[in-house]
């Protein structure tokens, strides 16, 4: 009799041989090894030692105290609090309030951000004194010394006038001569001075003593700024008195007045002045330029007019390029004539 087979062998074949065919039919196959694409990058670094840790020394104990008290940590240092009053409550309450409409209305101004500080609004600037409010604008420069020699035209009569200007700081001189020449000399003798002295000021000339020279008539005058006074001493007779308000002028001081505060500001000046004689209120508007041919050539002048009074005509063109002096002048007379003084030099 053969040998026996085990069952299990048989079992054993059997599901080896099915699986086989399990396998090959759904193309299952074992997963194969696949080099990496690269290799993968390795970085290396020197690192310091770190140095050995020294095991600090234990502290030495504490003496025993008797009875201590456990020591708490002092908290940080906070503004004393102090219990509000009734009132402060209500207005903290209030600016709460307020802070909160604020925050609301579109209208209110931007936030103020925490890390910037407040802008300080500066201190209010003193008021400006009233002189400095009513401060006068500059005046034109003059040099020290002018010499001015006019041809003076009165009727049929001729003649030549001198107006000297001397500045010496903070005081003037004015002297003007006068004489007839050619056949009018024979009809007019005699030389006709007048003298202006006074002060310099912010405002132009401040007159203080005027002379008047005619042949062989002295008089002179002397004016009072401070109380707004003029006395005269005439040739004959007892002395006279006169009173004025604002800005008082002379024959004389007149031309360089204007001449310093040409143009005038505001298109019109009124100035009291005195003639030798008397005293008048009288108001000076421009006319405009004009150019104007003079013994010196062309120059462009500025027309400036005494505005219409009984006292007659007077009419004064100043040079604009010749620091406002005068080169033509009209006036009348108290007899009714016309005298016309027309510039012939212009030196120092």
């Amino acid at each position: 009799m053969g040998r026996r087979v085990r069952p299990w062998w048989l079992a054993l074949a059997a599901s080896l041989l099915l699986h086989g065919a399990l396998i090959g039919a759904l193309g299952w196959r074992l997963p194969q090894w696949q080099p990496p694409a690269e290799p993968p990058l390795f970085e290396a670094r020197l690192l310091a030692k770190p140095p050995l840790a020294v095991a600090p020394a234990p502290p030495l104990p504490a003496p025993p105290v008797a009875r201590a008290r456990p020591v708490r940590a002092a908290p940080p240092p906070e503004l004393p609090v102090e219990e509000e009053s009734e009132a402060e409550t209500e207005a903290v309450a209030a600016t709460a309030e307020a802070a909160a409409v604020a925050a609301t209305d579109s209208s209110a101004a931007p936030a103020v951000r925490l890390d910037e500080a407040p802008a300080v609004a500066p201190a209010p600037a003193e008021a400006p004194s009233a002189a400095a409010e009513v401060a006068p604008p500059a005046l034109n420069p003059l040099p020290p010394r002018l010499d001015l020699r006019f041809r003076v035209h009165y009727g049929v009569a001729s003649g030549e006038q001198t107006l000297l200007w001397v500045n010496e700081g903070e005081r003037y001189t004015l002297t003007s001569v006068a004489a007839a020449s050619g056949l009018a000399g024979v009809f007019y003798r005699g030389r006709f001075v007048q003298t202006s002295r006074g002060r310099i000021t912010p405002h132009g000339l401040q007159p203080e003593e005027f002379w008047d020279q005619r042949g062989d008539k002295h008089s002179r005058a002397r004016f009072d700024a401070a109380n707004g006074s003029l006395t005269l001493i005439p040739a004959k007779g007892a002395p006279r008195h006169f009173a004025y308000q604002g800005e008082v002028q002379d024959a004389l001081s007149l031309f360089f007045q204007l001449a310093l505060t040409a143009p005038p500001p505001d298109g019109r000046l009124t100035y009291a002045v005195f003639n030798g004689k008397k005293l008048r209120d009288y108001s000076y508007e421009v006319r405009g330029e004009e150019i104007l041919q003079t013994a010196l050539g062309e120059l462009r002048t500025l027309h400036l007019a005494r505005v219409a009074d009984a006292d007659g005509r007077f009419e004064a063109w100043l040079a604009i390029d010749r620091h406002y002096l005068p080169v033509r002048v009209l006036r009348s007379d108290e007899k009714g004539g016309t005298v016309e003084l027309r510039v012939k030099s212009i030196g120092p």
